[in-house]
């Protein structure tokens, strides 16, 4: 039996959010995430695999900003808070890490809200990366946040969903506001190792959702990142990326050609 939505919330459209809590085994999604999921599964078979292969990439960015001495995280586009979240991975390296989620989807904030219930070194809030200064001066966010000192920002999938510029002005507007020292990370679907035709039904099935997905090319992310340094070895494919942060005795992720990631300095 499906949950029953917060008040006022309309499940009759699919919500990216709720589709990634599928993808990762959750329960809070309605049919009509899981219609869309089945869309996308059809253009991409490999979909659940791409999604773990995520999670694990956050997993060691988190660890990786741990280590450099961060101890308060954003997550921007969150999504529902699912297996090894961001506070719990970074409370497992530093007890007293403190984490603000931040969704734009008010039934993943609600019920996130509800699962993060008891931890006082997180919260929840709803807001939106192309209006940051809310989020960056919510009440909850400077409750926990102290931005005189190094913040790790990460926006997993979340830049593929605007124009370049748009992104270029989210990175540039958290340069403004962190602390040097720093650390912001994205991942974003890439092009370049796919044929254009093999990604035309997942754009399709995205498109059907109120946020449709941009691919580009790991030259056009380039763009995005354009005056910022990268931790070594930069934008790569997200296997790519510091499997030294692995946490030890953890598998190997799947391996996808599709989606890139990097962490930036600030």
């Amino acid at each position: 039996m499906d949950p029953t939505p917060p008040s006022g919330i309309d499940v009759s459209r699919p919500s990216v959010a709720r589709m990634y809590d599928f993808y990762l085994g959750g329960k809070n999604n309605y049919p009509s995430d899981r219609a869309a999921v089945a869309a996308v599964k059809e253009a991409l078979p490999n979909i659940i695999e791409i999604v773990a292969e995520g999670r694990h990439f956050l997993k060691r960015v988190i660890r990786y900003m741990c280590y450099e001495g961060i101890e308060q995280f954003i997550d921007i586009g969150s999504g529902l808070p699912s297996a090894d979240n961001t506070h719990q991975v970074a409370q497992r390296v530093i007890p007293n890490a403190r984490v603000i989620y931040v969704d734009i989807d008010e039934a993943a904030v609600v019920q996130g809200r509800q699962i993060l219930n008891g931890n006082p070194s997180t919260a929840f809030i709803q807001g939106s990366v192309l209006d940051l200064e809310p989020i960056l001066n919510h009440p909850e966010t400077r409750n926990l946040i102290d931005f005189s000192k190094p913040v790790g920002v990460v926006m997993m999938g979340l830049l593929h969903f605007f124009d370049i510029d748009v992104d270029r002005g989210i990175l540039n507007t958290l340069r403004q506001t962190l602390a040097p020292g720093s650390l912001v990370s994205f991942t974003h679907g890439v092009l370049d190792f796919q044929r254009e035709e093999a990604i035309e039904p997942l754009l399709a099935a995205y498109a059907r959702t109120p946020t449709p997905l941009i691919m580009r090319t790991m030259t056009d992310i380039r763009r995005i990142m354009e005056g910022f340094s990268a931790v070594e070895p930069g934008l790569v494919l997200m296997h790519d990326w510091r499997m030294d942060m692995a946490e030890e005795g953890e598998s190997e992720p799947p391996r996808s050609l599709i989606w890139a990631g990097t962490v930036l300095t600030i």
